[in-house]
């Protein structure tokens, strides 16, 4: 019996997605359940199981090339030896059919995960190839280089297990545990960071858009376009912010940073203002009561937004703790669709890039978004005196079909004297 295995929709919004790696060779033997590939989405790397059980008789799509929806990429029989080339011939055509509704063409190459900026799509590259900071001759899967820079692995002293002895993820992460291929100085020999602005002068390069990456345009796109977005901005002073973070991370054990206290203030600001803490759905609002925050990630390929689930009811040391393993998670593509569908309200970070300020798109359907910058060094005047104090600008993005003008500036009332006193933020 012949069973084809088709490219699976894991997010509502997936068209197509890369095989980043096959768990399985022609020949082996597969249980339901089994996984069978690494597959990069519009969101994320994810482990394809498989849905059947059976003999893997053929590849169809390699290792690297975009496959779309639905269509054959592996063929399974339910016995060795059994004949499969008419299957094999009715799955391409099937394939090729698909690529055709869909664009008129077959479907192209998949590209790396690309770490410069992209200004506009281009075409598709013909065939993937390492991304330009690999070392030369080094076999590595793209999702394992992206982990590899993630953890700081000197990809040349990692011995790969996949095949061919290419690198896979489970060898970087190997590697990074063991401490074994390190990327570092010499001890006693720290270096400054250098500025990496000079350099000769070169060829420009096209850069092929990845799912995620088209995904990412096309939906910021109708948000900038169908969303009617106003902004609000508030000046914090975070001196006692940062005061509070310096004596709390004095105890053994605690490593609470200030986006830390920033989701937990906002938190608690959600819970008082839910007109803030909403999705807007054509002719319905939904509130929430539950303050489920979404903490913008940068990732190699573009961004996604974990969500910190009730961190209304979290503590600081919670959230924290919360926040940076689903960091992790992102940079290496390990994220649950669970992990980051959904969410009531979105915390844009850049404060450690020390910008004094900036705006964010909505991420719909949620109605708001907060853009925090980094904290600066500025004359304030306190109690009518001139002094030295540290000031904080955030700007709320605010869907005006579910938001008005006062429940946005009520929102950053709260969150400011939230901010201002953060012994509340540990209550």
């Amino acid at each position: 019996m012949i069973i084809e295995q088709l490219m699976p929709s894991k997010s509502p919004t997936m068209t197509e997605g890369t095989i980043v790696a096959w768990r399985i060779k022609p020949g082996d033997k597969v249980k339901v359940g089994d996984v069978i590939a690494e597959l990069q989405t519009d969101k994320s790397v994810t482990e394809w199981e498989s849905p059947d059980g059976g003999i893997c008789a053929e590849i169809i799509i390699p290792a690297g090339d975009v496959a779309l929806v639905n269509q054959v990429v592996a063929i399974f029989t339910t016995k060795a030896g059994e004949d499969i080339k008419e299957a094999l011939t009715k799955a391409k055509a099937k394939n090729q059919k698909i690529a055709a509704s869909i664009s008129g063409a077959a479907p192209s190459v998949a590209t790396p995960v690309a770490t410069a900026p992209i200004a506009a799509p281009a075409p598709v590259a013909a065939k993937p190839s390492a991304p330009a900071a690999l070392p030369k001759g080094v076999r590595i899967s793209p999702v394992a280089a992206k982990v590899a820079a993630a953890l700081g692995v000197d990809v040349r002293q990692v011995k790969g297990s996949g095949p061919d002895g290419r690198i896979v993820r489970r060898d970087v992460e190997a590697a990074a545990k063991s401490g074994s291929a390190k990327i570092g100085v010499a001890a006693g020999k720290p270096t400054k960071p250098k500025l990496k602005v000079l350099r000769p002068d070169g060829a420009g390069a096209d850069v092929a858009m990845s799912p995620m990456r088209q995904i990412i345009g096309k939906r910021l796109l109708e948000a900038k376009t169908q969303i009617p977005h106003f902004y609000v901005s508030e000046s914090i002073d975070a001196g006692a912010l940062v005061a509070m973070r310096e004596q709390i991370n004095v105890l053994e054990g605690m490593n609470v940073t200030i986006n830390d206290l920033i989701v937990r203030a906002s938190a608690l600001a959600l819970r008082a203002h839910p007109k803030v803490n909403a999705t807007f759905h054509g002719n319905s609002i939904k509130q929430y009561d539950s303050a489920d925050i979404s903490v913008a990630v940068a990732i190699p390929d573009g961004l996604i937004t974990p969500i910190v689930t009730k961190a209304h009811a979290k503590s600081v040391k919670q959230i924290g703790e919360e926040v940076r393993a689903l960091a992790k998670k992102a940079v290496e593509g390990k994220l649950q669709p669970a992990e980051f569908q959904g969410g009531s309200f979105t915390i844009s970070n850049l404060g450690m890039f020390g910008i004094s300020e900036f705006v964010a798109i909505i991420n719909p359907p949620q109605v708001a978004i907060l853009a925090v910058a980094g904290i600066k060094d500025e004359a304030v005047v306190k109690h009518g005196q001139l002094v030295a104090g540290k000031v904080m600008r955030v700007t709320l993005s605010a869907d005006h079909r579910a938001v008005d003008g006062a429940d946005a500036a009520a929102f950053l009332k709260t969150l400011r004297e939230l901010l201002e006193a953060p012994a509340t933020l540990l209550v």
